[in-house]
């Protein structure tokens, strides 16, 4: 857990884009709560974004693998079908 907040002190810039990313990324959610096309664009955006927020990262860090953007990619596409789910259930 030390090493996280270390990482995070060291990084903070990229960290505070991440944050940004979210946090906007939820409030366009819930802010289109009754435009199920529009969630579902607010879901796509986001995961597209923590994906290249994830290979820039680790680009810049240099050490960007391919194991590391199959990892962003495999948890930006789990969060867009759990939200594409939700959109389309109302």
């Amino acid at each position: 857990m030390k090493d996280l907040f270390l990482d995070i002190k060291e990084h903070f810039g990229h960290y505070l884009v991440l944050l940004f990313i979210l946090t906007f990324g939820f409030g366009a959610y819930f802010y289109f709560r009754r435009f199920p096309q529009a969630q579902i664009l607010s879901a796509f955006l986001t995961a597209s974004f923590y994906v290249i927020w994830g290979i820039t990262h680790h680009y810049l860090e240099g050490d960007l693998h391919w194991r590391a953007v199959a990892e962003y990619l495999a948890i930006a596409l789990l969060g867009f079908l759990i939200l594409f789910s939700l959109a389309q259930r109302v």
